[in-house]
């Protein structure tokens, strides 16, 4: 099924996009469960230390335990693999994200009109996202919403000194887009980022996105799939 219009009163005399955004997050750490490894876990709606995610993989493990990690999913190539620095002072975003019994390793973020409505909000949603890179966390981000016109992606590689020429007003912005990012320590003081990213149309199809959930092993966040079951699911598909 291709990208719907969630902001047409089509769809929206339907399900609100609150609605449709939480039973999204739900169906899609219901795929990943299917397919993560033993002792991995996907949550939805799950909190990170004062933030709140919409899904969270954990890694579950005992001191007598350890997973055994098998995956057959080969990532494709990434649009980009960068050297950076990490600012450890956005750290203080994200607190407790790893217990003694468990370690959070995946988030995924499906953009809320919220998220961008406000320069404010834009800010907070961008630097959770470089927080959780500073640790390691691998990320994935969604955006099927065309207003407001901001893409959250081209803002963080902004604020990562990745794309510092990256026109980010909303005239020149491609306000559909999903990306995926995972970032490998170096020896000196920088990490690599490597990230996919996806610039998106209504219309369009959603690609899959690689999740890792160590630092080689990914899964296939399979977007097009959890989409269309929660369109059927919610009935959408017979508008």
């Amino acid at each position: 099924m291709p990208i719907l219009d969630h902001l047409s009163e089509e769809i929206t005399d339907v399900v609100e996009f609150h609605s449709f955004h939480n039973a999204w997050a739900t169906q899609i750490a219901y795929d990943l469960n299917e397919i993560l490894p033993k002792n991995f876990r996907a949550k939805p709606h799950a909190q990170l230390g004062n933030w709140e995610v919409d899904v969270r993989t954990d890694q579950t493990f005992t001191a007598s335990e350890k997973a055994k990690l098998i995956s057959q999913y080969q990532p494709p190539c990434p649009s980009e693999t960068v050297c950076v620095k990490l600012s450890a002072e956005l750290e203080v975003f994200i607190v407790n994200v790893g217990r003694r019994t468990q370690q959070v390793v995946g988030v995924i973020e499906i953009v809320s009109r919220a998220n961008k409505d406000r320069a404010d909000n834009r800010t907070a949603f961008v630097a959770k996202c470089h927080s959780l890179l500073a640790q390691g966390i691998s990320l994935a981000m969604i955006d099927i919403l065309e207003i407001p016109v901001f893409n959250l992606h081209h803002q963080l590689l902004a604020a990562l000194e990745i794309r510092e020429n990256v026109d980010t007003s909303p005239a020149k912005e491609t306000p559909l887009y999903c990306s995926a990012y995972r970032v490998l320590p170096n020896l000196d003081e920088d990490v690599t980022v490597e990230f996919w990213e996806h610039l998106l149309s209504i219309g369009d199809e959603l690609p899959e996105l690689p999740l890792f959930i160590t630092s080689e092993i990914a899964v296939p966040i399979r977007l097009e799939r959890s989409y269309m079951e929660v369109c059927r699911r919610l009935r959408i598909s017979e508008t």
